[in-house]
């Protein structure tokens, strides 16, 4: 019986040892991978929202009318939505860089039309008035000064605010000139235009 506990403990100690140096001899396995899953956005990014304006485009431009524009267009991209100037258009009394308002209307003048006598050495032309209203970027000084809140000075300012900038695109264009500010255009918004 002894012999029997001999060698089975003789195999048990073999096998150990075996598995043992098994164990020691075997190549190093790689290091393991982690595997990372990341959770979709199940929340799409807003997408951004292109906002519009119109404008009416009127004067000597290939195709007058409104013009539905990019949200912070100038009226140079205007002109070229409408076509472009027309052969006749005098675009330099315009400011082509300024940046178009939502119902703004645009009035290019052309050769064809009166010139005022403050721009006649310049040879730019101008608009015709609508019958009752006075046209700021046309007016003469004494013009001018028969609107009511209007004397000499401011005049004047809006005539060198004219010549520097270019014409009014619109009758609010006028709070731009120093030292009118909303008390004095509220006097004389319903006697003014920009339209030919």
């Amino acid at each position: 019986m002894k012999n029997w506990k001999q060698i089975l403990a003789g195999i048990l100690t073999g096998l150990l040892l075996s598995g043992l140096l098994r164990l020691l001899t075997l190549p190093k396995g790689g290091q393991p991978i982690t595997i990372a899953t990341t959770t979709p956005n199940l929340t799409p990014d807003p997408t951004s929202v292109v906002e519009m304006i119109r404008v009416h485009v009127a004067g000597n431009v290939i195709q007058p009318g409104v013009y539905g524009l990019v949200k912070g267009s100038t009226v140079n991209d205007a002109i070229q939505a409408a076509g472009g100037a027309s052969s006749t258009a005098i675009t330099e009394v315009l400011n082509l860089a300024s940046v178009l308002e939502d119902g703004q209307r645009i009035f290019i003048p052309g050769q064809n039309e009166t010139q005022s006598p403050e721009l006649a050495s310049s040879q730019r032309s101008v608009g015709i008035s609508l019958p009752g209203l006075l046209n700021i970027n046309t007016a003469s000084q004494e013009e001018l000064e028969s609107l009511p809140g209007i004397g000499a000075v401011k005049a004047k300012a809006i005539i060198d605010y004219r010549i520097q900038n270019g014409y009014f695109l619109t009758i609010d264009d006028l709070m731009k000139v120093h030292g009118i500010g909303e008390s004095i255009f509220s006097q004389v918004e319903d006697f003014i235009t920009v339209s030919p």
